[in-house]
């Protein structure tokens, strides 16, 4: 766990999940100096009291700072921790040199609760003096007493540095993996918001293509055919009846596509057939509708591709109707499906009044019908100049 109990540290600090090492330490360092001053028959019974007296203010003392220091990792509680402890350490020994087997549980606690080595060098002097001192002043200074500081102190000591280095390096690996991971969900999280961004996005491009492609296209066809009615109302009344008739037809094709559009299905068109079938009912519509010929043809041998590849080739058709149408006043139209090798082209080919490429800005169909065909691993060109016609070819992957 981090500073305020979360989870996301309690996956990274290594050594925090040994906390409960760290109190058995504690408590059987401490209960062992407790047995051994309590049962030291050397000792005065008012010096054995007090001895274990001390002991017992130590327990206490850790189980108010030393935990805090532990689990929060607040140093300044640590700090607090460990001048007590030097205190209680000073008085034990002052009594009983029993009281240096303190010196294996605090030497590595004060590496765990405290960050900068000053503090951890200075604590492990004062112990290490305090100890010493102790030792000499119960047995006086010879050669034996000499080689129990040896034991007793240096060894502690020696310990307690390769252990506190061995410490200090899992804890600042800890902070510094910590830190990583919390630098890495946010911006695994930025990413999935800008994914998601994205995501919507192109969505919105794909419904608006859709759109334009269908529904906006034969709203305009209906209202050409309005148009029209409109004009043979006076010319030849009975000839109203059949403009009505396309318009109801281009309608109810309409209306299928828009439903179609909002169940997230392929185009009516592409419902019960192949794309080949699909585009020569699209041709057929477009001559009724406007008495322009679409011829048809299918060269190579018909290779079944994806839905959402024929989705594509199937609008680029649309598309290009409606400009020949729209724009171009052409008087034929010839469509061509070809397959060669892994690749699927569809050519529209009118016979208009044609136009500059390179000096006319392409509307949002023709920049729709680019951004599919890209997006489907393919290309769009359109060739065209005044007079000649123009071409609108899309190549895709089958």
């Amino acid at each position: 766990m981090d500073g305020t109990g979360g989870p996301l540290n309690s996956e990274v600090h290594f050594w925090r999940r040994f906390l409960v090492g760290w109190h058995a330490l504690a408590a059987a360092t401490v209960t062992l100096s407790g047995v051994l001053v309590a049962t030291d028959t050397g000792l005065p019974p008012p010096r054995r009291l007090f001895g274990v007296g001390v002991l017992a203010v130590l327990a206490g003392w850790y189980g108010v700072f030393g935990v805090r220091a532990l689990h929060r990792e607040d140093e300044r509680a640590g700090q607090i921790y460990l001048g007590g402890t030097a205190v209680a350490l000073g008085a034990l020994v002052a009594v009983t040199t029993t009281g240096a087997f303190l010196l294996f549980a605090l030497n590595p606690q004060l590496f765990a609760m405290v960050r900068h080595w000053r503090y951890r060098i200075a604590f492990i002097v004062l112990y290490a003096t305090e100890v010493a001192a102790g030792i000499l002043w119960h047995t006086g200074v010879s050669w034996r007493s000499i080689g129990s500081v040896g034991v007793l102190v240096v060894f502690p000591l020696f310990l307690a540095l390769l252990l506190g280095a061995f410490i200090t390096g899992i804890i600042a690996q800890s902070r510094q993996r910590a830190q990583l991971i919390e630098e890495l969900t946010e911006t695994r999280t930025a990413l999935a918001r800008e994914r998601h961004g994205a995501g919507v996005l192109a969505e919105r491009e794909r419904l608006a293509a859709e759109i334009h492609d269908t529904l906006a296209q034969g709203f305009a066809s209906v209202v050409l055919l309005v148009q029209a009615a409109r004009a043979a109302l006076e010319r030849d009344p009975a000839a109203v009846d059949h403009r009505l008739d396309l318009v109801e037809r281009t309608a109810r094709d309409n209306l299928e596509e828009a439903r179609a559009l909002v169940a997230a299905l392929s185009p009516p068109d592409l419902a019960d057939g192949s794309l080949a079938e699909a585009l020569r009912r699209v041709a057929a519509r477009h001559y009724r509708d406007t008495g322009v010929p679409v011829e048809v043809s299918v060269v190579g041998a018909p290779v079944g591709g994806a839905p959402e590849v024929d989705v594509v080739l199937l609008r680029a058709a649309q598309e290009a109707l409606a400009n020949a149408y729209k724009h171009a006043s052409a008087g034929t139209v010839h469509i061509e499906l070809s397959t060669q090798d892994n690749l699927v082209a569809l050519a529209v080919t009118d016979d208009g009044c044609g136009f500059d490429v390179a000096g006319v800005t392409e509307g949002y169909g023709l920049r729709g019908l680019r951004t599919r065909a890209v997006a489907s691993g393919g290309t769009c060109a359109v060739s065209s100049a005044p007079g000649d016609g123009t071409t609108i070819r899309v190549e895709l992957p089958v």
